[in-house]
């Protein structure tokens, strides 16, 4: 399999993201960079200089639901005919679903926000808008299947953690296209999520667990959604993996003897959060705490309208 990198800007502190056009029938662009200008030009110069254009693509794959991955998808498809695939765990982030903030409200006030936070957060929400398309419809991959490309085949992982419906792409070689799943320079946000009747999802240890996955599966080479071309994925991952252990046992110790709210918690551990990043560190903290839930080590309890945390 021969992957093409195509980096396209964005305008998100993580800077660039990779899209991936694959050779051979059909031609595939795994991700397509947020609905810009910017990244609409630079993915037709990427596709110029690998031999294509953006009229020859006849299959989008979506690795998951954020905008910088997913935002040219139509624009792609509507220059070529090309049929999107994605994970169907992605769809209400595809298709733009409300109901996703409105649960984040409810998780903002038991976090010890203010009602005043939400306000900014939906400000800051609306303002992306621009940055995608809604997707309604697309092709559903699941775990194991398969996608063919002449007498090629890759194999579809559900890698849950960073996304509910994040996917990544494997090849018998030892070739992964691996998203945001794994990425060298920082560590992937367990980005906080709900079922659509408010329950949330404990994105952290699904995380870790695809971690392991894609571990066992000895790679040699990862293709990130940012960055360069990952050699050995494998330490990699095991990096990540200590660095959540690490980070885990820092939240226990800044829990400390008095109850604290996640607000408290991720005020101690950040500085200087705006509404975006605020929601990042929180999704941050929340996973450490459950996985410190898991060891039986903290506690949850109920004080006005926000829930605290106690070590025990």
């Amino acid at each position: 399999m021969r992957a093409h990198r195509i980096e396209l800007p964005t305008p998100f502190a993580v800077g660039p993201v990779n899209a991936y056009l694959l050779e051979g029938e059909p031609l595939t662009l795994v991700d397509t960079g947020p609905k810009t200008p910017d990244a609409q030009t630079a993915l037709e110069d990427g596709l110029a200089r690998a031999g294509a254009s953006l009229a020859d693509i006849r299959r989008i794959i979506l690795t998951h639901g954020h905008s910088d991955h997913f935002g040219n998808a139509m624009w792609v498809r509507e220059h070529s005919g090309a049929q999107i695939f994605a994970h169907s765990a992605d769809g209400p982030k595809f298709a733009g679903d409300r109901w996703v903030i409105e649960h984040l409200h409810r998780h903002f006030i038991l976090a010890g926000l203010p009602e005043t936070f939400l306000v900014s957060f939906r400000e800051r929400m609306r303002a992306m808008r621009h940055l995608f398309d809604p997707i309604t419809e697309f092709h559903p991959l699941q775990d194991g299947d398969t996608v063919a490309m002449d007498d090629d085949r890759l194999r579809v992982l559900h890698c849950p953690g960073h996304s509910l419906g994040h996917i990544c792409l494997f090849h018998l070689d030892g070739v992964l296209i691996a998203g945001d799943l794994l990425l060298a320079e920082v560590s992937p946000n367990p980005v906080v999520e709900f079922t659509q009747e408010g329950r949330r999802i404990a994105t952290l240890p699904q995380y870790l667990h695809s971690l392991r996955r894609v571990l066992l599966l000895n790679c040699e080479v990862a293709h990130p959604g940012h960055g360069g071309t990952m050699g050995n994925p494998g330490a990699r991952i095991r990096e990540l993996i200590g660095h959540h252990e690490h980070r885990k046992e820092e939240i226990y110790r800044h829990l400390g003897r008095e109850p604290k709210t996640l607000v408290a918690l991720a005020q101690e551990l950040y500085q200087d959060l705006d509404e975006i990043n605020m929601m990042l560190a929180l999704s941050e903290v929340i996973g450490h705490l459950d996985l410190l839930a898991e060891e039986k080590r903290v506690s949850a309890a109920g004080r006005g309208s926000a829930v605290v945390f106690r070590a025990k």
